[in-house]
């Protein structure tokens, strides 16, 4: 198993290997929904910093990550060449050259007219590079002796003479083998930039809804990343797996998307409202405008209620659990002036409901959270105040339902 993506950003080893292991993690889901065959799956840290599996062949990636606004280029002498390299050799027994192929993925760049450019793609020559490698592992080591014999301090490149060393101690058929299964991805993206590269790879989606999807998606990839550590699920997630989360994370925010339907609509000329709406604000003192605009919001959000109950089978709960929402923000201030007025008069029993009642019209759908995450109108909030007040469920006056009782009788 490798180590953590390495982190090339100085000191805090602890938040760069934190860092490291996420990278590792939102890589794997990047390959996974660029994947283009049905079989594709990732596995984390288990030959490699990331495994991609497909249709019997192993692609493993070590990935080089870096925060820094330049991070030193990739070279023949660079000590992650080296590193991953002998990642690679280490892990050799274990393969089969013939079904494995090797990819370094690295935020750094490739310097212009670099021996390692043939590595951009399967198809160049390595003859050339082959020979450089060899060159410059047997500079290394023949140096690090130099520099031991000599006691020299510290010795001269013991950050990579071992993997040097590993890559010379190689014969020449594997060492041609490895080199021609190895690609190198520089310039690649860096963990704050990769999710809006996924949400890009979402084509099959509306462009205003990828970003949604793809922080959903996050969540729930980084807890099966967590489950495939612990034994708690399969170590490979399969691309099958993420495209059904896609599906499912999709229709749950299609769910969410709810339009306003009444926004600009006003009731019918024969509409009758219910009577316990002007009874209710007449015992604050309402006005005639006040008490017709209650009538028009509270029609206009039980016209949405109905709507979304003929049509969705999911929407009784959720109005229900709002409409609980909307009586416990309404008896906090209720309760407060229940208690506050308990021996006030009686015309400061009425300014203070009519002051609840304003509330719940002009400021409640700003204080309260909305219905769904895209609702932004305010009928429904001040409506459900309607439908609940005549419901009796919530009222304006301190007295309300002893005043109504009475009447009734």
């Amino acid at each position: 198993m490798s180590s953590a993506a390495h982190v090339d950003d100085g000191g805090h080893s602890a938040v760069n290997a934190a860092l490291g292991f996420y990278y590792q993690s939102l890589y794997g889901l990047l390959s996974i929904v660029r994947a283009s065959n049905d079989d594709a799956a990732v596995c984390l840290e288990r030959l490699d910093d990331v495994e991609i599996l497909t249709n019997g062949q192993s692609l493993l990636s070590q990935l080089k990550h870096s925060l820094s606004k330049k991070p030193a280029a990739v070279t023949l002498s660079s000590v992650a060449l080296w590193k991953t390299l002998k990642a690679w050799i280490d892990v050799l027994p274990a393969v089969s050259l013939n079904d494995t192929r090797f990819q370094l993925v690295t935020v750094a760049p490739l310097p212009s007219g670099s021996p390692l450019e043939v590595l951009l793609d399967d198809l160049s020559s390595r003859t050339h590079l082959l020979m450089l490698l060899q060159d410059e592992a047997q500079r290394v080591v023949d140096e690090h002796l130099a520099g031991k014999k000599a006691k020299m301090q510290p010795h001269p490149h013991s950050d990579r003479v071992s993997s040097c060393a590993a890559y010379l101690e190689l014969n020449d058929i594997v060492r041609e083998k490895l080199l021609s299964r190895i690609t190198v991805q520089p310039a690649a993206s860096n963990i704050n930039e990769i999710p809006k590269d996924i949400a890009n790879e979402l084509k099959h989606f509306p462009p205003e809804r990828r970003e949604a999807i793809t922080q959903k998606l996050m969540e729930w990839w980084d807890l099966q990343v967590v489950y495939s550590f612990c034994d708690k699920r399969d170590r490979a997630i399969s691309m099958l797996e993420v495209q059904q989360k896609v599906a499912e994370i999709s229709g749950e925010l299609e769910r969410e998307e709810l339009l306003a339907d009444f926004q600009f609509v006003t009731p019918p000329g024969d509409h009758t409202p219910p009577s316990m709406i002007s009874r209710q604000l007449q015992l604050v003192g309402g006005t005639m405008r006040e008490i017709q605009s209650a009538e028009r919001e509270e029609w206009r959000a039980r016209s949405q209620r109905h709507k979304w109950l003929n049509e969705r089978v999911d929407m009784a709960v959720r109005i229900d659990g709002y409409d609980q929402l909307l009586v416990e923000a309404w008896g906090d201030k209720h309760g407060v002036m229940v208690e506050t007025h308990a021996n006030a008069t009686e015309d400061a029993k009425r300014a203070s409901g009519l002051e609840i009642f304003r509330w719940s019209f002009s400021q409640a759908h700003a204080q309260i959270p909305p219905f769904a995450h895209n609702w932004n109108t305010s009928y429904y909030v001040r409506g459900s105040y309607q439908v609940l007040a005549v419901e009796q469920e919530v009222g304006w006056h301190p007295d309300y339902r002893v005043l109504l009782a009475e009447k009734k009788t």
